[in-house]
């Protein structure tokens, strides 16, 4: 089974080789600012089933761990909790037909933008929580200015208020 995605521009193309699983629509802070988006839908799926066949992702390094965008025009693509994690998130959206993958839960309500409407058949979590292998849990922090940080892959474990100057370009 061959699942095909890629960058808005098409300078960066993937192939996924398995179902994603593990569904998940997050509603973090993190994933917000990441994307420029109310909440990110992602789908996890096995490091090795993952094949990037154009152009080669930006790595940014931020809040221990890792996502990455397409370099040539900045779509947001994935999500590491490490470099060598067995799980990779793939952005639903940016897979070419992303109708099969409705969403199976909802993370992060705690940070969700009030207008937002959820879906309320699905399971929902007011923080993340291990929804895939790839998910684990770290210590809780509270944040300057933003509340508290959760315990999901998507929080920020510090977050600045001057710039996002914290990030680390790992190429």
């Amino acid at each position: 089974m061959d699942i095909t995605g890629g960058c808005v521009c098409g300078g960066t193309r993937y192939v996924v080789n398995s179902r994603p699983f593990a569904l998940v629509d997050c509603h973090c802070i993190d994933c917000r600012r990441s994307a420029g988006a109310p909440y990110v839908q992602w789908g996890s799926v096995r490091r090795e089933d993952l094949v990037v066949t154009k152009g080669k992702p930006r790595k940014i390094a931020h809040a221990d761990r890792i996502r990455s965008f397409a370099a040539c025009c900045g779509t947001h693509l994935f999500f590491e909790d490490s470099k060598d994690s067995s799980a990779i998130d793939v952005t639903i959206a940016s897979l070419d037909d992303p109708t099969p993958f409705a969403p199976q839960k909802t993370i992060w309500l705690e940070d969700k933008l009030p207008w937002v409407k959820i879906d309320e058949s699905l399971p929902s979590l007011r923080r993340g929580g291990p929804a895939s292998p790839s998910r684990r849990r770290v210590k809780l922090r509270r944040a300057k200015g933003y509340g508290a940080a959760g315990t999901n892959k998507h929080e920020f474990s510090e977050r600045l208020t001057t710039d996002c100057a914290d990030g680390t370009d790992l190429e």
